[in-house]
C-alpha cells in the first residue's frame, strides 16, 4: 500500500466521524511515540493502529 491511498484511507475514514470523534482521532496520532530505530516499522504499527480506532468508533 503506498503513502497517498493509506492517506486516502485514513481521510476517507475521518470524514463520516462527528467533531469529538475526529478530536479523538487527532490526538491520537499525536500522542504516538515514533520507536527511534525502525521507522517503518512504525509507519506500519500506527496506522494499523489507526485503522483499529476508526473501525472501533
Amino acid at each position: 500500500m503506498n503513502y497517498l491511498s493509506v492517506e486516502n484511507e485514513i481521510l476517507s475514514s475521518v470524514r463520516s466521524l462527528n467533531g469529538n470523534q475526529k478530536s479523538d482521532v487527532l490526538d491520537y496520532v499525536k500522542n504516538i511515540r515514533p520507536i527511534p530505530h525502525s521507522k517503518k516499522l512504525y509507519r506500519r504499527r500506527a496506522m494499523k493502529q489507526i485503522r483499529e480506532a476508526l473501525l472501533n468508533s
